[in-house]
């Protein structure tokens, strides 16, 4: 694995020394971000029966992240986006103080600044890549966002960053440790591939995307290996009259295992009802979900490897801009097997150009056992500073 990592490193760095006659600019932004969040816990929970005398627990999640980018050239990039985060909470987070990594990245680039009672700090690295463009070919090494699929609320073809929906406080997509090259065939038209390391070479991730667009519809197809598993799957994105709409499925399957197979696919559309209201609806199926609450697979979900317990979803979304600078937002999810589900709610006030507040409540339901019983119904603030 280290051998793999000081290749790249060493093509990045000839790469950069031929570009080293170019003028540098370096570009600095980033972002302050305080997340104060008021839970109420489900009854009954493993935390409530155990480290809390009450249901409420109070978190404040407060964020610095900065994102600095080389530009050597016109076409050579590097780019770090490093992140110190501080969080405080009633009782110790049995998984903020986890090393960090996730199953997509080979080293471990999170470090623990200070633990002391309820307070934790940690530092790390988010994406660190080089990025080089020739002139119908672009190859990036590193730690990188690789984003696939165009769903709005889940992506299946989207195995490398996935993001689980119900999570309001997951601002950016991981990192993931790849190489991957792009070749472009014309305007709307590129193969991409992506070789995703891990910390075990055995278990190095691989895929490849084919997109482009006919009669108006962006069409892609890809395939490769993930989690010892072989997906292949497609795409579609396009517009029927006046609204947008779009598909995506992927198929998984253990040639060892062949009663682990499974189908995943969404189908969604959109609609601007007028410059000031937009709303989508997004189904999906998850085959790799199961029926049963006795089922579900619970540490799968905490360790970030599934996003969703069962089979049925639906959701929908909408935005309101009351003024230009108020906007609204409100969105529901249902899971069609269990009947549990959530209703997300908020107030945005862009109350400067780089500085927004947002208010907003997250409502769960459910039976006991049932998914989203486990989520806690939250009211949350937050405040964001750009820079």
């Amino acid at each position: 694995m280290r051998i793999i990592i000081n290749i790249a490193t060493c093509i990045a760095l000839l790469m950069a020394c031929k570009q080293a006659r170019a003028e540098l600019n370096l570009n600095f932004s980033g972002y302050l971000n305080d997340f104060p969040v008021l839970q109420i816990l489900p009854q009954n929970s493993f935390v409530t029966e155990n480290q809390l005398d009450s249901r409420d627990l109070f978190i404040n999640l407060a964020r610095a992240r900065f994102t600095p980018a080389l530009e050597l050239s016109n076409n050579a990039r590097f780019e770090l986006h490093y992140e110190i985060n501080m969080l405080y909470s009633r009782i110790a987070n049995p998984f903020y103080g986890t090393e960090g990594m996730t199953n997509r990245q080979a080293i471990s680039l999170n470090w623990l600044l200070f633990q002391e009672g309820n307070l934790i700090a940690r530092h790390f690295i988010d994406r660190l890549y080089y990025k080089h463009t020739f002139d119908d070919f672009e190859i990036t090494l590193g730690r990188q966002r690789i984003s696939w699929g165009v769903g709005r609320i889940w992506q299946p073809t989207d195995l490398f960053n996935p993001i689980n929906p119900a999570n309001f406080s997951k601002f950016e997509k991981d990192g993931a440790d790849a190489i991957s090259g792009k070749l472009f065939f014309g305007n709307f038209t590129d193969l991409e591939l992506v070789l995703n390391l891990r910390q075990r070479l055995d278990q190095t991730n691989y895929g490849a995307r084919f997109r482009t667009n006919l009669y108006e519809f962006d069409l892609s197809a890809m395939a490769g290996k993930y989690d010892n598993r072989i997906v292949v799957g497609a795409d579609f994105a396009g517009n029927l009259f006046n609204a947008g709409i779009r598909g995506e499925a992927i198929l998984s399957f253990n040639q060892n295992h062949l009663d682990s197979n499974y189908i995943r696919f969404i189908i969604g559309a959109d609609y601007q009802f007028s410059s000031e209201f937009y709303a989508l609806l997004e189904y999906q199926f998850n085959g790799e979900g199961k029926t049963c609450p006795e089922c579900y697979e619970i540490m799968r979900l905490i360790k970030g490897e599934i996003l969703n317990l069962s089979q049925n979803y639906i959701t929908t979304q909408c935005h309101y801009l009351v003024h230009p600078l108020v906007s609204l937002t409100a969105g529901a999810m249902l899971n069609l097997n269990d009947k549990s589900g959530y209703t997300n709610i908020g107030a945005e006030w862009a109350t400067l150009s780089n500085l927004s507040l947002t208010l907003g409540i997250m409502l769960t339901w459910g039976n006991d056992k049932s998914e989203f019983w486990y989520y806690p119904t939250s009211l949350y603030l937050n405040a964001k500073f750009f820079f």
